[in-house]
């Protein structure tokens, strides 16, 4: 269970059955198809088909604009938990039937996508006529049309200056620009930034007039009309009613359409499954009559595909080794239960090379261990539990999604586990409520408010365990690569160092209350006994070994010893750094404590149980939250820079076969009559 044996499978058949025995792979999801090169070949050819994907693509974006316009207009209610529901089973004739009403759904798509712009052309309208109004505002008190330009003997100017003028200054001004002409000014509104007005003057004049009034910046109005002002602000008050009445009757109409949500979920899932199998007949080799597939599939699942296809169709399948050196063969993992939850903290690091050892077996107890550690309450800690237990058996997530539950399962069970050797349960809760037999000191190991310099050392220790574990690990990959005696000498002596180094922290490591079952589970009186002698004689002999066996491949006696004392202190600064490392364990669990037990006080200062509870209630979910992605983001760190540096390599590629990769539904078997 780690792993998993890849093979190079490839098919061939009729030109005429390719289309369904694609179908086929996709619904099987066991193979991931690269494209296949056939050389020198002047029989088979390629079709592209990108025109075809290009225009799939669009109608996926029809159909997700459609979707999310309901979404914003008719949301369905849910809950947080709802993401975690498992699709609808669905054979392949149901799903051939749904298909038969794509472009139906298609259709409707556009029809929802059109109602929604004509939505958008009417807030645009009322922008515009807001904007009107705004500038209509100031010429409220004008008496004629904003368009009028004089009689058959006067010119007329209505406009706006940039300033505030009187009608006193303004005229002056006018004057002093062009003191012999005859003339008329009317001041409509006037403020700090603009004084609108509407001026007049003899024809004869008109020329000389515009010119005056532009040397003191006159722009005419922006928008002349026929109507009084006040008429047409009355008209685009009314404009602005029938567009929010219109835009009502057709959000009521998008609401019409909510009942074809399912439709429309399903013509996504259907584009999406489409796009990918076009995308992979791009890959495809064929001639006249035949085509050929060509990819990876996991050893296991080589026989039911070929049972599959031969039970089906005509063809002939090729299973081989794939060329490991020349091809980027893809890795496919297989874990149990606890230890599958740990692949996407893998992944995203790097996914294991085929020569790796799988880390995710290895990861689950010290990552677990570490995660409860970090968080450190044991109320947080039920919380997680309770919640994921709900999930797990109500809502009964598919195997991806069960994975992350289980994660946040085993999460929550260790962090029970070492909130309550440390008395953590919300803080200082308990003492809140007088709750003693919590409080009672028979029941926790220690605080680690009151023993810090304790609750340090044996952060330490932890870290010492889990990076000789990484380096048992390294010693387990070389011996199943054949390199035995390279794993014993590069291992052995760094383990002896760390075994030699334990009983320095151990003595360190008491308590109360359960201190004598702490002392036995660390071997305490044996590491701190004539035994401990012996280890340091252990640490002593490792750091010589390293010295003599670290530097074997330099040539020369010197050059050996150099490259065996430079071995030495590299480890020294490396393994101190790395252990320095897990003073994260006191920083975080440190953080949670102290910020609940702050909650805790503040929520019983006014002295009211009410507030007391939603003080409470509110700032642990806020401390939780918190809390919960820092020990999330250093727990991964303690594994990708600690942990994995003794033994991982990684470097490989996810295995992606192709599948139907819908949101709404999975494909069961079809039942036999």
């Amino acid at each position: 269970m780690a792993i998993l044996e890849m093979k190079r499978i490839e098919i061939l058949a009729m030109l005429a059955n390719s289309k369904k025995i694609v179908d086929l792979l996709q619904e099987y999801g066991v193979v991931e198809i690269d494209d296949h090169q056939e050389e020198s070949s002047d029989i088979l050819y390629k079709v592209s088909v990108s025109p075809a994907i290009s225009q799939i693509e669009r109608f996926h974006a029809s159909a997700e604009s459609a979707i999310e316009i309901l979404n914003n207009y008719a949301p369905v209610k849910s809950s947080m938990l709802a993401s975690f529901a498992p699709r609808k089973d669905m054979t392949v004739s149901e799903f051939l039937e749904k298909s038969q009403d794509v472009d139906k759904i298609l259709d409707r798509c556009s029809k929802l996508n059109g109602v929604y712009k004509k939505i958008q052309d009417k807030r645009i309208e009322i922008v515009r006529c807001n904007t009107l109004i705004e500038g209509l505002a100031p010429w409220l008190e004008l008496d004629i049309p904003s368009s009028f330009k004089g009689t058959a003997s006067t010119s007329a100017f209505i406009g706006r200056l940039p300033d505030a003028y009187d009608r006193e200054s303004l005229i002056s001004a006018i004057v002093s620009a062009e003191p012999e002409l005859g003339f008329d000014v009317e001041i409509i509104s006037s403020d700090k930034i603009q004084t609108c007005i509407i001026a007049i003057c003899h024809k004869d004049g008109e020329k000389d007039f515009e010119q005056a009034l532009r040397r003191l910046g006159f722009i005419t109005v922006s928008d002349p009309n026929s109507a009084l002002p006040g008429e047409r602000m009355d008209q685009l008050q009314k404009d602005i009613e029938k567009c929010n009445d219109d835009i009502a009757e057709y959000e009521s109409e998008i609401n019409s359409f909510a009942q074809e949500r399912e439709q429309i979920e399903f013509l996504l899932d259907y584009l999406m499954i489409r796009i990918d199998k076009y995308k992979i007949l791009d890959k495809l080799s064929m001639s006249k009559n035949i085509f050929i597939v060509s990819g990876y599939i996991p050893a296991t699942e080589v026989d039911g595909l070929e049972e599959k296809l031969e039970a089906r169709f005509d063809v002939a399948i090729s299973v081989t080794d794939p060329d490991f050196e020349n091809e980027d063969v893809p890795v496919a993992l297989s874990n149990g239960r606890v230890a599958s939850t740990m692949e996407f903290v893998t992944n995203m690091y790097s996914t294991p090379g085929h020569d790796d050892i799988d880390p995710n077996p290895f990861m689950p107890f010290a990552y677990f261990n570490l995660f409860g550690l970090m968080l450190g309450d044991a109320g947080y800690g039920l919380l997680m539990v309770i919640v994921t237990l709900f999930v797990k058996l109500k809502i009964k997530p598919e195997p991806d999604k069960m994975r992350s539950v289980d994660y946040g399962l085993y999460c929550g069970i260790f962090t029970v586990i070492w909130g309550a050797l440390m008395n953590g349960w919300f803080g200082d809760l308990p003492q809140y409520l007088g709750i003693t037999f919590i409080t009672d000191n028979h029941w926790y190991w220690f605080q680690p408010l009151d023993h810090t310099t304790r609750f340090l050392l044996f952060c330490f220790f932890l870290g010492l365990l889990h990076l000789g574990f990484g380096v048992v690990v390294n010693m387990i990959g070389k011996f199943k690569k054949g390199k035995i005696l390279d794993g014993i000498l590069d291992n052995v002596p760094v383990l002896m160092i760390i075994v030699g180094v334990l009983p320095l922290i151990n003595s360190q490591i008491g308590g109360t209350a359960l201190a004598e079952t702490v002392q036995t589970l660390f071997i305490y009186d044996f590491l701190t006994g004539p035994a401990g002698r012996v280890l340091y004689m252990c640490l002593a002999a490792g750091a010589i070994l390293v010295v003599l066996t670290q530097g074997r491949d330099s040539k020369g006696i010197i050059g050996k010893l150099g490259g065996g004392l430079w071995a030495i202190y590299n480890a020294a600064s490396g393994y101190l750094g790395d252990i320095l490392s897990y003073s994260r364990l006191l920083a975080l669990g440190l953080c949670t404590g102290v910020i609940a037990s702050v909650i805790n006080q503040l929520a019983s200062m006014p002295g009211n149980p009410i507030i007391f509870a939603v003080v409470c209630v509110f700032g642990h979910a806020v401390n939780l939250g918190i809390n919960l992605i820092g020990t999330y983001v250093h727990t991964n760190r303690l594994q990708y820079v600690e942990f994995f540096s003794k033994f991982y390599e990684g470097g490989g590629r996810l295995f992606q076969p192709l599948k139907a990769n819908s949101k709404t539904f999975k494909f069961k078997e079809e039942a036999k009559s």
